[in-house]
C-alpha cells in the first residue's frame, strides 16, 4: 500500500481502546489502521515507538480577542497547534449589523491568518444578532449561539452585549428549537444581579485581593442560573450546552438533567480542575487582576468532583476557554479587569495528560472522549474531526507520556505574557500535531504557516 504519510510504532487511542498499530495517511484523509508493520510505500514516516497517537484536539471554546473577534488569532491557533489542537470551536463577537454582513470579511481573515482549523460559535449580543440566528444555519453554516446570562453592567459594556435578560434568552432557545434539532444554543450560567450587588459592597469595602472576584459570584449564582437555562431549555425544546462548569453542584446538575431526558451537554475548563481559591496562583497574589475570570476559581471539593464528573461521563467535554489579555491589559484593579486566563489553550492536552492521566484520575481513553470526539460530535463536525477512522481527516497527535517539562510563560508559543500553569511541572506532552495530514509541530516547534492551511468548517442545519 502507497502512502503519503506513515505513523508507525506508536498506540493507537480511541474512546474505546488502546492497541499498538501502525496508520496511513494519503490526501489528508486517514487511508488505514493495520497491525504493526503491515503498511509499507509512504512517501514519509514518522516513528512513533513509545508514544501515543491520538486524534487532533477539539478545543470547543475559544475567544480570540476583544476589541476584534481575530485580534490574537494567529499567535494563539499557532500556540493552539503545539498543544495538539487541531480544531478550534471559536466565539464570534460583532457588534452593529450582526455577522452575515460580515462573514466574509471575517473569513478572509480567518483563512489568512489561523494555523489550525475552526468551526464559530455565534455570540447573541443584541437584536441584529438575535436576528441572525434564522439564517446563520443555512447561509454561513453557523449552528451554535452563545448567551450571555452572566453579562450586564461593567463588562457587559466592554463587550456591548445588551440580550442577556430572560425573555432575550427565551426568545432565542425558541428560535434554535425551530431548527428540528440540529441547532443548539451555549449560555454562560450566572446570575449577574446578584453579582453587580455584591460587587458594590466589595468595591465599598476597598477590596481588591483575587479571593474577592469568588466571594463577588459566590457558586449559588453559577448554579441557579444553570437551573434557570435548563429550565427555559427544557420548555423551549432547545438542547443546551453550558460551557466552563466551575461548580460541584454543576455536576450534579448536568446529571439531573441527563435523568430526566434532556439535551444538556456539560462542558469544564482545565483551570477549574486544576486551581482553586485555597491554593492561588503565584500571580494571583502578586497582580489580582490576573484574577478576574468568569465564572470564577472556586474551591479544592470542586476541583475534585469535577474530575470525578468527566470521569463518571457526566461532564463530557472540556475546553479551554482561552481568552487572550496580557499584563498590560488586565491593569492593577480587578473591578476593571477584562476577562480571562490567556494561553490555556496550547496547555489543554499537557494538562490533561499529566493531572488527569499520569495521576490516575482518568484513563487515556477518556482524554480522547472529553477533549475530541465528544466536541466533534456536540457541534457536527465529527466523524471529520475527532476520530481516528478511516476517512476522517487526518488530525493527529502523537504524544509522550514520559515527556517532562516545566511551564514558563516566556517559553510557550502564545502571545500571552504570563500564565497560572508558571512554575508546574507537567508529564505528558505532545510532540507532533498533523493537520489534515501535514505536520505542523514537529518535536514541539511550529512549522511555516502555509497559504490554505487552516479551514473554517461549516456545519448543515
Amino acid at each position: 500500500m502507497s502512502c503519503d504519510l506513515l505513523i508507525k510504532g506508536g498506540k493507537i487511542v480511541t474512546p474505546e481502546e488502546t492497541k499498538s498499530a501502525d496508520l496511513a495517511i494519503s490526501g489528508g484523509k486517514i487511508q488505514a489502521i493495520g497491525a504493526p508493520g503491515s503498511i509499507s510505500g509512504a512517501k514519509r514516516e514518522i516513528d512513533a515507538s513509545g508514544k501515543h497517537i491520538l486524534p487532533g484536539i477539539v478545543d470547543p471554546h475559544a475567544h480570540m480577542g476583544y476589541e476584534n473577534t481575530f485580534d490574537n488569532l494567529a499567535s494563539e491557533s499557532r500556540a493552539a497547534a503545539c498543544g495538539g489542537v487541531t480544531t478550534l470551536g471559536i466565539y464570534v463577537l460583532v457588534v452593529k449589523d450582526g455577522i452575515i454582513k460580515q462573514f466574509d470579511g471575517l473569513k478572509e481573515q480567518f483563512d489568512k491568518e489561523s494555523f489550525v482549523d475552526a468551526f464559530w460559535h455565534l455570540m447573541v449580543i443584541d437584536a441584529a444578532t438575535t436576528n441572525d440566528i434564522q439564517s446563520c444555519p443555512e447561509e454561513i453554516g453557523i449552528t451554535s449561539f452563545k448567551f450571555n446570562m452572566g453579562y450586564k453592567g461593567p463588562h457587559a459594556d466592554l463587550l456591548g452585549i445588551t440580550a442577556t435578560d430572560d425573555g432575550a434568552v427565551f426568545k432565542g432557545f425558541s428560535m434554535i428549537a425551530k431548527q428540528d434539532g440540529n441547532s443548539l444554543a451555549a449560555c454562560h450560567c450566572e446570575n449577574i444581579d446578584i453579582h453587580l450587588m455584591l460587587r458594590d459592597e466589595f468595591i465599598a469595602q476597598g477590596r481588591n485581593d483575587y479571593k474577592v472576584w469568588n466571594e463577588s459570584r459566590p457558586s449559588f449564582v453559577e448554579a441557579e442560573c444553570m437551573h434557570r437555562a435548563i429550565y427555559l431549555a427544557k420548555n423551549t425544546n432547545c438542547p443546551l450546552y453550558i460551557p466552563h462548569i466551575t461548580i460541584a453542584e454543576g455536576v450534579d446538575i448536568i446529571e439531573q438533567a441527563h435523568k430526566e431526558g434532556l439535551r444538556v451537554t456539560g462542558e469544564t475548563c482545565p483551570q477549574y480542575l486544576t486551581h482553586n481559591n485555597e491554593e492561588g496562583a503565584p500571580i494571583f497574589e502578586s497582580n489580582p487582576a490576573c484574577g478576574n475570570v468568569n465564572p470564577p476559581i472556586r474551591d479544592k471539593a470542586s476541583n475534585d468532583r469535577l474530575w470525578e464528573g468527566i470521569r463518571d461521563g457526566i461532564i463530557e467535554c472540556v475546553g479551554s476557554d482561552l481568552a487572550p489579555c496580557n499584563l498590560e491589559m488586565k491593569g492593577d484593579n480587578i473591578w476593571e479587569a477584562p476577562m480571562g486566563l490567556g494561553n490555556i489553550s496550547e496547555l489543554l492536552l499537557p494538562i490533561m495528560l499529566s493531572e488527569g492521566v499520569n495521576k490516575g484520575r482518568i484513563p487515556i481513553e477518556t482524554v480522547v472522549k472529553v477533549c475530541c470526539k465528544n466536541p466533534a460530535e456536540v457541534f457536527s463536525v465529527y466523524p471529520q474531526k475527532g476520530s481516528l477512522e478511516e476517512g476522517s481527516d487526518a488530525d493527529i497527535v502523537i504524544v509522550d507520556l514520559e515527556k517532562e517539562q516545566t511551564v514558563s510563560a516566556d517559553k510557550l508559543k502564545s502571545a500571552i505574557d504570563w500564565s497560572i500553569y508558571d512554575g508546574w511541572n507537567l508529564k505528558g506532552w505532545p510532540t507532533h500535531t498533523i493537520l489534515g495530514g501535514e505536520v505542523i509541530v514537529e518535536d514541539g516547534e511550529p512549522v511555516e504557516l502555509r497559504p490554505g492551511q487552516a479551514h473554517y468548517l461549516a456545519r448543515q442545519p
